[in-house]
């Protein structure tokens, strides 16, 4: 089996995924697929003070998949709703990838630890030098500015003024907001 590039609406990978796995399992052609994979990165991001987990797909409206390209595959496979074909000049004989993309495009896409490629991000609004104002904990209604900021964990290092010297407190990125 070959690594292939298939095209789908954006959107509705995870959709046409589960599609093509229940048309292929209907007419008993599941054995001539392997994986499928659509490579996604988990973003934290605060909304309305709150930190709120989604997933971004790293390839919007492609799906990757193993398989062997028999026309009864690529007929069943291009029949399902939101399918707009595969990558390559000939739909009836579908470029497959090189070894190296495809065993990059794997590595992407099961990627489970914090130091493989799929890290899980928070998205940070400040940026070093920002005025920020406390909103919630023991330094709320303080104001500092922003010295560091770890988007790994979400969190910020802002330099407050306490009893007259500056003073160094890590702070989730919910837990500030732009000072005016």
């Amino acid at each position: 089996m070959r690594w292939y590039v298939l095209k789908a609406v954006s959107g509705r990978e995870n959709s046409c995924r589960d599609l093509i796995q229940t048309q292929l399992r209907g007419r008993k052609l599941d054995a001539r697929v392997g994986q499928m994979l659509i490579p996604a990165e988990r973003v934290t991001e605060v909304k309305r003070g709150k930190k709120v987990s989604t997933e971004r797909k790293l390839y919007p409206g492609y799906i990757y998949i193993e398989m062997e390209p028999e026309a009864d595959v690529l007929d069943t496979i291009n029949s399902v709703d939101g399918v707009t074909g595969f990558l390559g000049a000939d739909p009836r004989n579908p470029d497959p990838l090189t070894k190296d993309e495809a065993e990059r495009i794997v590595r992407i896409a099961t990627a489970q630890s914090p130091d493989e490629q799929r890290k899980e991000l928070v998205q940070i609004p400040f940026k070093v030098d920002d005025r920020v104002k406390v909103k919630e904990g023991t330094f709320a209604g303080m104001e500092g500015v922003v010295a560091e900021i770890n988007a790994t964990k979400g969190e910020l290092r802002v330099m407050i003024t306490v009893f007259g010297r500056q003073t160094p407190v890590w702070l989730e990125v919910w837990q500030v907001e732009a000072a005016v």
